[in-house]
């Protein structure tokens, strides 16, 4: 199994070579351990963003993506956009390596205003070649889901937070509909509000 910085190299030199200009940070749960959260991650996530997307489509870019894959990789593009019953209509492609080597490689393409600045202001790492998206951007990201060990996560980054950051989650929180939903993860029970998660781009 090849190593999460060989993937992170792999994915860092065919984005450099791409004809068109993008923007990408490292999200998930990776990006979570490099804050200095003790877990464990099974794929690899990104959020990107890029002009063609927004001027054409998804379809535009994952088209330009697969002629720059190397042949080992298996790529699907899944357009939430265009099902019913996905909240956030989040477009993600999904890249599979054939040869089981690499773990699954998550592009989340960015819908909303804060994440597009949730890219622009990543933080970069040593030896870490694609930037990393801060703690309050990843609790924003990650109050979007409902999986237990996101809940877990927001709990760990924010317990890692000094108080700017602090300030900033609590505000990122209110303007993505989800100040309710950090409030009942550090101090249950309550009930939680389902509401849009921002403006779109």
């Amino acid at each position: 199994m090849k190593s999460i910085e060989d993937t992170l190299k792999t994915i860092h030199d065919i984005i450099k070579v791409l004809p068109i200009k993008i923007s990408l940070a490292l999200v998930g749960g990776y990006a979570v351990i490099i804050h200095g959260v003790e877990r464990t991650t099974i794929d690899i996530d990104f959020c990107l963003y890029s002009d063609i997307i927004k001027t054409h489509n998804p379809g535009a870019f994952f088209n330009i993506l697969i002629k720059y894959l190397p042949e080992r990789f298996t790529v699907k593009l899944i357009e939430g956009s265009k099902i019913p019953d996905d909240p956030f209509k989040h477009d993600v492609i999904f890249i599979d390596d054939s040869k089981g080597e690499f773990v699954r490689i998550d592009f989340l393409i960015a819908r909303y205003k804060w994440e597009l600045e949730a890219i622009e202001r990543a933080e970069n790492f040593k030896n870490i070649p694609i930037p990393v998206i801060t703690k309050p951007y990843l609790v924003a990201m990650k109050l979007q889901a409902s999986g237990y060990k996101d809940a877990s996560d927001v709990i760990g980054l924010i317990n890692l937070m000094n108080d700017k950051e602090k300030i900033e989650t609590f505000e990122l929180a209110k303007r993505t509909g989800r100040d309710k939903k950090l409030v009942q993860l550090l101090s249950p029970p309550a009930d939680s509000v389902h509401e849009p998660p921002g403006e779109f781009l």
